[in-house]
C-alpha cells in the first residue's frame, strides 16, 4: 500500500512538472516595421526600432540590441522577461558614431522555459558628423 502511494505521488509530481509548460511557444513571427533594411541614419538622428512579436503560445521575453555589425560592440541592449503570447516594441537609439558604421538591429524572442530562441535582424548605415 505504501509503495502504491509513493508511486502515485511520484506520478502526480512528474505530471504536474511536465504539464505546467504545455502552452509554451514553438515558433514566433517577428515583424520589424522600422527601420527598413539598409536605411541611412544621419549623425545626431534617432534610429527607431519598432515592431511586433507574435508567438504560437506563451513566450518568455525578448531582447533588442543595436550593435556594430563588424566589431559586435553593443550600443544599446534592452530586455524584457515578461511572459506573453505577443509583444510590441518601440525603442530609440541616438546616432553618435564617430566613423561610418553599419549597425545591426536585432530582436530575439525566448520561446520557451528551456531557452529556445528565434531572432530577426537587419542592418542600417549610420553616418558620422
Amino acid at each position: 500500500m505504501k509503495k502504491t502511494m509513493l508511486s502515485m505521488a511520484a506520478f502526480a509530481i512528474l505530471f504536474s512538472i511536465s504539464s505546467c509548460h504545455k502552452g509554451d511557444a514553438t515558433t514566433a513571427k517577428i515583424d520589424i516595421m522600422e527601420p527598413i533594411a539598409n536605411d541611412t541614419i544621419p549623425y545626431d538622428d534617432s534610429l527607431h526600432f519598432e515592431g511586433t512579436i507574435v508567438g504560437d503560445g506563451t513566450m518568455y521575453g525578448y531582447q533588442l540590441t543595436y550593435a556594430n555589425a563588424f566589431t559586435g560592440d553593443e550600443y544599446l541592449k534592452m530586455e524584457s522577461e515578461e511572459k506573453a503570447k505577443s509583444y510590441a516594441f518601440h525603442e530609440h537609439w541616438h546616432n553618435q558614431v564617430i566613423d561610418t558604421t553599419i549597425v545591426t538591429v536585432k530582436v530575439e524572442a525566448t520561446l520557451n522555459h528551456k531557452g529556445l530562441k528565434t531572432e530577426k535582424y537587419l542592418h542600417v548605415l549610420c553616418l558620422p558628423q
